[in-house]
């Protein structure tokens, strides 16, 4: 089912739910999308020029987050991974996974995966940032999740 509402759309499988953050505008908003198992993807948008004043491209936002993962001092692995976005027309944008374990002294391990994709519509002038995150290891809402990101697609004329 694809969900067409400010502006962009994204295929949702028929019997996920639907959640539309009450005070959502066509110019800031989310959306959760999660199933019976409250597996969540959440899709957020806002003004891109106060994203911009922080990152310049949406490799950026990826590279300070994953600095961030790296500078934990609890770090035990990091990993991470890029994907392709077959709707970018002209928007740049950002697709990757990222997994890491932290471990603090006297507790078990815990191991975080989070699978994102950052747009940046300059003719909207809004960004895009849908997420899922998970803990402890394979999740089998991790590749719905993708293909939902895969699917999403801004409908501005920079898509054509």
């Amino acid at each position: 089912m694809i969900l067409s509402i400010y502006g962009f759309e994204i295929d949702v499988p028929k019997e996920y739910y639907i959640f539309i953050t009450k005070d959502s505008l066509y110019y800031r908003g989310s959306i959760d999308v999660s199933d019976h198992f409250k597996h969540t993807l959440k899709i957020l948008w806002d003004d891109l020029d106060e994203f911009k004043a922080n990152y310049a491209l949406p490799s950026d936002f990826f590279n300070e987050k994953i600095n961030a993962i790296k500078n934990d001092k609890d770090l035990v692995s990091v990993d991470s991974e890029e994907y392709t976005w077959d709707n970018a027309g002209a928007h740049p944008y950002h697709f990757h996974k990222i997994s890491y374990t932290t471990k603090k002294l006297l507790t078990k391990a815990l191991s975080t995966t989070i699978v994102g994709l950052v747009v940046q519509c300059l003719e909207s002038s809004r960004y895009f940032l849908i997420f899922y995150e998970f803990h402890e290891g394979k999740d089998e809402f991790e590749e719905k999740a993708k293909a939902m990101m895969k699917s999403f697609k801004c409908n501005c004329d920079a898509s054509e």
